[in-house]
C-alpha cells in the first residue's frame, strides 16, 4: 500500500468525491486486509493513522450483499487503529 497522506486525500476526492472537511472518517486498506489506515479533519489538520496487522488477521470481514461486496467493520477494529502505546520509561542511550 503505497497511499500516503496526499494521495488517500486525492482518492476521498476524486474518486468518492466527498470533503474531508465535512467530518467524515475514511478507513483506506491494502489489499491483503493487514495495512489500514484512517483518515480524517479535525477544523486545522488533516490525520492519518495507520496500523499493520500481523500475518493472518484479516482487519475487515468481506460480506455480499447480492451482487455488491460490502466490508464490515467491528466498533471494537476503529478503536484499534486509534490505540497508541503508553510509554511509561524511555531510556536513550
Amino acid at each position: 500500500m503505497r497511499c500516503k497522506h496526499s494521495r488517500v486525500l486525492s482518492i476521498i476526492r476524486e474518486r468518492l468525491h466527498r470533503e474531508p472537511r465535512d467530518g467524515d472518517v475514511f478507513i483506506v486498506m491494502s489489499r491483503n486486509r493487514r495495512i489500514v489506515r484512517m483518515f480524517s479533519f479535525d477544523n486545522r489538520s488533516y490525520s492519518l493513522f495507520e496500523k499493520k496487522f500481523v500475518a493472518g488477521y484479516q482487519f475487515m470481514k468481506v460480506e455480499r450483499n447480492g451482487a455488491d461486496t460490502v466490508y464490515r467493520i467491528a466498533w471494537k477494529d476503529v478503536v484499534l487503529i486509534l490505540e497508541n502505546p503508553i510509554v511509561k520509561t524511555l531510556k536513550i542511550r
